[in-house]
């Protein structure tokens, strides 16, 4: 971590509470923060989780977030001044409970909403989706309408709604950030990067869908500083609003293959289609259009996919 990075960590007001630390972008935003500061918390459903080792054990909360008074006993005793919201249900394949779907990534938010407003917190961060979008994520403004696609793309744009009139209307400190698809340490095993990492070193691919879907894929910790720089330098007239979180690029399947066969030297090319495309693959791109985010927050992302 940089020194300008570790100062903007110093700077923000506190204590902070990061709500759902115990996935994969949430572990790693808790433990850049607790690096600065020891006036951090993060929240999991269940302990032990794998994420959260080595995390001094004070500054973990297992809490039921679905259960109200849970939430609000969590709020008034943290007393916290900079809230962010990882919380999520349905972003992966087999999360396919509908009802749990909205009462984590709609009801809740009411709820919470709600709360930190009534308990004055200083600003408010919630890790929105470029699922947002739909189908229209090649490139989009924020003020593009938003056309759902699925059950998680109809809740995550409903709490954008949310967010927006907390901000304009109610003069709320808030704001959503569409977050294109992030990478790096302590993702999933599962998921397309580390899968291609794991195969690579033994000399393979793993299954790989149609060579020309693509995505915008952004680093962990550039994501990770776009939080901080929201909780920083979110001012009155952009409460509410939304900022898209990418690098602007798109990467399409074939070409993050051949980065990997040229990087474990690997001596035969891959094999597309081998894995059944999910509803959510298109060969439209998903890239960000991160103007705003750079225009209104001073951030960009830093970190190159090819570094």
């Amino acid at each position: 971590m940089d020194s300008d990075y570790a100062r903007k960590i110093s700077a923000m007001r506190g204590p902070i509470l990061v709500l759902g630390a115990s996935g994969f972008v949430g572990a790693n935003l808790f433990k850049m923060l607790l690096r600065e500061r020891s006036d951090v918390y993060g929240t999991a459903f269940a302990l032990p989780a794998w994420r959260l080792d080595g995390v001094p054990k004070k500054n973990v909360l297992s809490v039921d977030l679905l259960v109200p008074k849970s939430v609000d006993t969590l709020v008034r005793e943290l007393e916290p001044a900079t809230v962010i919201d990882m919380v999520a249900f349905g972003a992966y394949s087999f999360e396919r409970d509908v009802a749990r779907i909205y009462e984590t990534n709609v009801s809740f938010k009411v709820r919470l909403i709600e709360l930190l407003r009534e308990t004055k917190v200083h600003c408010y961060v919630h890790a929105g989706s470029s699922s947002e979008y739909g189908n229209r994520a090649d490139g989009p403004t924020e003020d593009t309408a938003l056309l759902a696609n699925s059950h998680y793309s109809v809740t995550k744009s409903t709490t954008s709604g949310l967010i927006y009139y907390s901000g304009k209307s109610l003069g709320f400190r808030c704001a959503n950030l569409r977050l294109y698809s992030v990478y790096g340490p302590l993702e999933e095993r599962s998921r397309l990067i580390p899968s291609l990492v794991v195969e690579g070193v033994k000399g393979g691919y793993p299954p790989l869908v149609d060579p020309d879907v693509s995505r915008d894929f952004i680093y962990i910790d550039d994501a990770c500083e776009a939080f901080v720089d929201t909780a920083l330098a979110l001012t009155p007239e952009c409460y509410g609003e939304s900022f898209n979180i990418g690098t602007g690029k798109s990467t399409s399947i074939g070409e993050l293959a051949d980065i990997s066969r040229h990087l474990f030297k690997l001596d035969r090319p891959p094999q597309f289609s081998t894995m059944a495309k999910r509803e959510w693959d298109t060969t439209n791109r998903w890239r960000a259009d991160p103007a705003r985010a750079r225009q209104k927050l001073g951030w960009s992302a830093r970190t190159d996919r090819k570094s």
